[in-house]
């Protein structure tokens, strides 16, 4: 399994401890938010926005807010 996979697990199980459970998992998600990739990865929003403006991360605004590719992404934590 690979790390994402691991975070991803171990997001879910938290979650599943919150009130305000997701409509969808984060493993069936296609398109994270910065909010997500910052929970599953554990990098600071910071971090992140520097990898997207170095070009090491791609991401895409959709309306008003950052969204990744959930393969972008693994592939961005492949290289780190």
């Amino acid at each position: 399994i690979s790390q994402l996979n691991k975070l991803t697990n171990a997001v879910e199980k938290l979650s599943s401890l919150t009130e305000n459970k997701p409509t969808f998992s984060l493993s069936e998600k296609l398109l994270l938010t910065l909010p997500e990739v910052q929970k599953l990865t554990g990098l600071s929003r910071e971090i992140l926005r520097d990898a997207i403006n170095k070009k090491t991360l791609k991401a895409q605004i959709m309306g008003k807010s950052w969204r990744v590719k959930k393969t972008d992404l693994e592939n961005y934590i492949d290289s780190l």
